[in-house]
């Protein structure tokens, strides 16, 4: 069963690039190491310029928790001085899904 976490990112004021390319290199160095973990995705907030979310997705429940006190505690201490507030995260279930690239 694959678990995914959802941290939704809140910055000051225009912080966001800047501090959002430091959790992206951490999370592509990082995690390619850390066991159980399975992919993510980043997203840019086009109505809040100074919001974004990680959804990362990690094998099992173990590899989920472990990621806590590592990379995703790891990627707070980088960016804390840019945020608004702590990240607010959400745990689910992954039910389905589907990636794909058309060559247009």
């Amino acid at each position: 069963m694959v678990l995914a976490r959802m941290s939704v990112w809140h910055f000051k004021n225009g912080k966001r690039e800047s501090a959002f390319l430091e959790l992206d290199r951490i999370l592509n160095i990082s995690t390619r190491h850390t066991k159980g973990f399975r992919g993510y995705m980043s997203l840019l907030s086009v109505d809040d310029s100074n919001t974004a979310t990680i959804l990362t997705l990690w094998q099992d429940d173990e590899s989920l928790k472990a990621s806590e006190g590592g990379v995703f505690a790891e990627a707070i201490k980088k960016v804390q001085d840019s945020l608004a507030s702590s990240p607010y995260i959400e745990h689910y279930r992954v039910f389905s899904t589907e990636l794909f690239q058309r060559s247009e």
